[in-house]
């Protein structure tokens, strides 16, 4: 637990360094990875077409209610330090690079500008799943994170899943836009199987 803990911190300081020297530059370099249809690994550019297969990678993807920009870092100390940006599919749905199996993600840094405030929310969690998106590239395929929001109290801000009973539909949404964004890829035969696995459970 305290080389977990020390990789956390170590990553996170690094990436705030990052953010405070130029944050700027570093906000509007992200968006644009994610408006022009890739994500990146370590601050390089990616494009999801190209990575993993379904027999040997996992591709994970989620809702987010606030549409943020965020980062995660890979936090298992064990494995190669990573630092990744998902890829925005538009209207809160996003997805992951294709990773390995077996790598350990949670939220490091969040931020969105609210646009009747006029203000940008930043949202850093510590190391825990409490208030905080994480998961675990426990299986090659496809792998659905969840539905989240995001809730603030005062100063005060958590991450909270949306109700269960709501979860599947979120997932038929993010899946149909995986399908028109993953045309003519391996990962296409998964996401029509799991798209009819899901209609037919809504009969």
């Amino acid at each position: 637990m305290q080389k977990l803990l020390k990789r956390f911190f170590m990553l996170s300081v690094l990436v705030l360094a990052i953010l405070s020297t130029s944050s700027c530059i570093l906000f509007t370099g992200l968006k644009a990875l994610s408006e022009s249809g890739n994500a990146s690994i370590n601050g390089e550019k990616v494009n999801i077409k190209t990575l993993g297969s379904p027999e040997t990678h996992c591709l994970s993807f989620y809702y987010l209610k606030v549409k943020p920009e965020t980062m995660y870092i890979q936090c298992d100390s064990s494995k190669t330090a990573i630092y990744t940006t998902p890829l925005s599919l538009g209207d809160g749905y996003y997805c992951f690079p294709p990773f390995e199996t077996d790598l350990s993600f949670q939220l490091s840094y969040m931020w969105y500008d609210n646009f009747w405030t006029k203000t940008t929310t930043t949202f850093s969690p510590g190391l825990g799943t409490n208030g905080n998106i994480s998961f675990i590239t426990r299986k090659t395929g496809l792998y659905f994170i969840g539905a989240y929001d995001f809730k603030t109290e005062g100063t005060a801000g958590a991450l909270v899943p949306l109700p269960r009973d709501k979860q599947a539909n979120y997932e038929l949404k993010c899946l149909n836009k995986l399908k028109s964004k993953l045309k003519n890829t391996a990962w296409l035969p998964l996401i029509e199987a799991r798209i009819e696995e899901l209609k037919n459970e809504k009969k």
